[in-house]
């Protein structure tokens, strides 16, 4: 496959970061739609199989590459969903909701911000890390602050310079709305 018009083996070290990142945001999404975690990363893996069989794509940039795997992993699990319908006998209503195509794109955009924003707490420092996961799980600064054996001014510091750096990162109204609408997420 080619991306930005560099050939990309198989094999390669590039392969496997690509792989690495984008594979868990496939398998969340499929995991999702089909309301089945184990099915979502067997589908995920057959879409990097057809990607890796159909070595002739090409792809103007990583994003193009994302959209592609995000098409492959919808129409298999609309697959998955009418297969599982012959087998069970049961109108795909009663047994999933099958997403609507605005329902697919907002999985989608879930699924990208949820990225990102793993990303950007990734490089934060392993303390900063523990306490904005902690806090996005919706434990208080004093839960914090016990879970991990510190003052309550420590965790209060580390939030503030966790959240400066997030927001220089995502944006200030991205990361706002991140941190009020997905706490679910960790």
């Amino acid at each position: 496959m080619k991306i930005a018009n560099v050939l990309i083996e198989y094999n390669s070290e590039t392969f496997k970061k690509i792989f690495s990142d984008l594979f868990p945001s496939m398998c969340a999404l499929a995991g999702r739609i089909l309301k089945d975690d184990d099915k979502g990363k067997d589908i995920a893996q057959e879409s990097f199989v057809k990607l890796w069989k159909n070595s002739e794509e090409e792809f103007s940039d990583e994003n193009a590459l994302r959209a592609y795997l995000y098409v492959l992993v919808k129409n298999a699990c609309i697959s998955q969903i009418r297969k599982d319908k012959r087998k069970l006998s049961a109108s795909i209503d009663d047994q999933y909701h099958l997403p609507l195509e605005d329902h697919f794109i907002d999985e989608i955009l879930r699924e990208e911000t949820y990225r990102l924003l793993k990303v950007a707490i990734d490089q934060l420092s392993p303390q900063a890390r523990k306490v904005v996961r902690l806090a996005l799980k919706g434990y208080s600064n004093q839960e914090i602050a016990n879970e991990l054996n510190v003052t309550l001014n420590t965790i209060k510091t580390v939030k503030k310079r966790a959240y400066k750096f997030l927001r220089e990162k995502l944006g200030h109204q991205f990361v706002l709305i991140l941190l009020t609408q997905l706490v679910k997420f960790f």
